[in-house]
């Protein structure tokens, strides 16, 4: 495991991808492998303390040419906002999963292949055959084997 530093915004990560290029989750730089000498020398992938991490990112990232004041400054909201949007369409997913394992199969035959029975089709099922009728008290039908349930 490396870690690895970012020259435009300042972030600090371990690696997450087998990909030969890391790319900066906050402001999608390539980022760079952090030199031995911030590192702890018993925990390769960590940095040594608090002030290792202030020397790297004031010897390494702002003095690079391509540092952003805005994007360092900013680094922690902008990771927040893309964690809560990130948060949001993973409930979106979750919420059409359960939608889709909610679907309704016939009692009968097992098929998903159902449709509800309107409220017009019974009214008229009803008028027709009066107490009769099959459709009373039933909310679907099978397309596959014609059942009411």
């Amino acid at each position: 495991m490396a870690l690895y530093y970012c020259k435009k915004c300042g972030r600090i990560a371990h690696e997450v991808f087998s990909e030969k290029r890391q790319i900066c989750d906050c402001c999608k730089s390539i980022m760079f492998t952090v030199p031995q000498k911030y590192l702890d020398d018993e925990l390769d992938f960590m940095i040594k303390n608090d002030l290792s991490e202030d020397l790297l990112r004031e010897e390494l990232v702002k003095t690079s040419l391509e540092y952003d004041q805005y994007l360092f400054d900013h680094r922690d909201e902008i990771l927040s906002k893309q964690s809560a949007e990130l948060d949001a369409k993973r409930a979106i997913g979750r919420a059409i999963l359960e939608e889709q394992n909610r679907t309704v199969n016939c009692s009968y035959c097992g098929s998903s292949n159902v449709r509800k029975i309107g409220l017009f089709n019974r009214a008229v099922s009803t008028e027709l055959w009066g107490l009769a009728s099959k459709k009373i008290g039933k909310q679907f039908h099978c397309n596959n084997c014609g059942a009411d349930f």
